[in-house]
């Protein structure tokens, strides 16, 4: 975000000095020019974008919905925004078609940005530090937020795993991380299991060799990736 180098993926955590609110962060991620953004400044402004969309976008569509916020600048190549952005994609899209939650509850803009805030909790580097991935989890809270889902509610709170779990599966491919590609297999997890679980419809899975972002990422893993799209 400041220099353009490759980061630093370390091993352990240390403490930083974000350059722009200047608050110390514990982070292993680091850039060899010894700059540093904490995740509440690199996803600042993406967040206000979402919390827009989750008011004004008219889609329902929730792959149309995350190439809408692909193509913003403030949304980041890599970045902790995709934990926010895959259930603000699934429930914009889910609050636009007029589908209501489990018990009978409109799904509304206030349903969206509480799905956009649990995603923001979810630190960067989660996919290669905690064994999870920001992105699947983001399926789980869309899922959540569709069930009414509590701690104390089991069949709910089995509901919300069992997406994660689905998105988990394609994330275990063995490939270095994409938060587009991940992104996408959040939306996967979640459209398939809503559909065949709960009977709620959000339309076609992202579809294979679809990805338009491929030059834009340094990293990219090319045909070793589901969604890359041959040039």
């Amino acid at each position: 975000m400041i220099c353009g180098n490759t980061l630093v993926y370390g091993e352990s955590a240390k403490e930083q000095e974000c350059i722009y609110c200047s608050e110390n962060s514990t982070s292993p991620i680091f850039c060899p020019e010894g700059h540093f953004v904490c995740d509440s400044c690199h996803s600042a402004d993406a967040l206000d974008f979402l919390k827009l969309l989750a008011e004004n976008e008219t889609s329902t569509d929730p792959r149309e919905i995350v190439e809408t916020a692909f193509r913003h600048p403030s949304v980041k190549f890599h970045g902790p925004e995709h934990h926010s952005l895959v259930p603000a994609a699934l429930l914009i899209a889910m609050k636009n078609r007029g589908i209501l939650t489990q018990d009978e509850k409109p799904i509304t803009t206030k349903t969206v940005l509480e799905g956009i805030r649990r995603g923001s909790k979810i630190p960067g580097g989660f996919c290669g530090y905690a064994g999870n991935c920001g992105a699947c989890v983001g399926s789980g809270i869309a899922v959540a937020l569709y069930l009414s889902s509590t701690p104390k509610k089991g069949s709910q709170r089995k509901g919300a795993h069992h997406a994660t779990i689905e998105a988990l599966k394609l994330v275990e491919d063995g490939l270095i991380r994409c938060c587009k590609r991940s992104t996408l297999y959040g939306l996967a997890a979640a459209i398939k299991v809503l559909k065949e679980e709960h009977g709620v419809d959000l339309g076609p899975l992202p579809p294979v060799h679809s990805c338009e972002n491929a030059e834009r990422n340094r990293d990219c893993e090319r045909e070793a990736c589901y969604y890359y799209k041959s040039t």
